[in-house]
């Protein structure tokens, strides 16, 4: 017998009660309104997406030096003009040269010492970071320094479990997550899609949206185009925006707007 239940369910009160839809909402819209949302100020790609918010993670893709870190910079800037900073996990390049890489000095929070494959430790920093600095968005570059690949048997399903605990903290500490993913190998530019993240279906299978970056030098110089492979809760499946990198960071380019 289980001595934690009521004599009677009608008096109970837990957290997991059982409450009608109306309530239910009432209290979706108390969490919504105390939640994070914010724009990436890309026009055609807020267009498509609407925003960012709390309990999401998203993918960022692509070709290596084709603009993966560059895309979360400029999201990291134009969050930061929102009164909205950015906690940085930045294991692919020292820090000194991940600042130097802003046209200015951020304004972002960052651990002073890294530690690569322990997600215990990663949650902690973000615990850390929230606590002492109201963050909730967080920036991970990139996916496989968070398990050593050395070490996993099947890359494939460990990857999964990584995202998934990253859709958990993303969900019950109501942050926004970006991961930075890389391709395989052997993608070929023209076909270029979800499809080619390396190592692991489930990225785009857990994510909750999917942006691959990739240069466009026969559009001219610093050009790049991002393609929004998915986005589950607009339901916008494979829409481009056309960027440009100017003044260190990038923008959309006008007249070139996929509709």
């Amino acid at each position: 017998m289980n001595d934690s239940k009521p004599k009677s369910w009608t008096d109970y009160n837990g957290d997991d009660r059982v409450i009608s839809s109306h309530e239910m909402k009432l209290e979706l819209d108390k969490q919504t309104a105390a939640s994070v949302q914010v724009k990436s100020l890309i026009p055609s790609l807020d267009r498509y997406i609407e925003d960012f918010r709390a309990g999401e993670v998203s993918a960022i893709s692509g070709p290596t030096k084709n603009g993966k870190t560059l895309l979360a910079q400029t999201l990291t800037t134009n969050f930061e003009r929102q009164g909205q900073p950015s906690l940085w996990f930045s294991f692919e390049v020292p820090a000194q040269q991940f600042l130097s890489q802003f046209p200015e000095m951020p304004f972002l929070y960052m651990p002073a010492k890294l530690k690569p494959h322990a997600l215990d430790w990663l949650e902690d920093r973000i615990a850390e970071s929230f606590e002492k600095y109201r963050t909730r968005i967080v920036f991970i570059d990139h996916l496989h320094y968070l398990l050593d690949m050395a070490r996993v048997k099947t890359p494939s399903i460990e990857i999964g479990t990584v995202i998934r605990r990253l859709k958990g903290i993303a969900v019950n500490r109501e942050m926004i997550v970006f991961l930075l993913c890389h391709t395989t190998k052997n993608a070929r530019d023209g076909s270029l899609s979800y499809e080619n993240i390396r190592d692991s279906s489930f990225v785009s299978q857990e994510s909750d949206t999917v942006f691959m970056v990739k240069r466009t030098p026969d559009d001219g110089e610093n050009t790049a185009r991002l393609r929004v492979e998915f986005h589950r809760r607009t339901g916008v499946m494979e829409k481009i925006v056309y960027l440009v990198k100017v003044g260190g960071l990038l923008r959309e380019r006008t007249g070139d707007v996929d509709s």
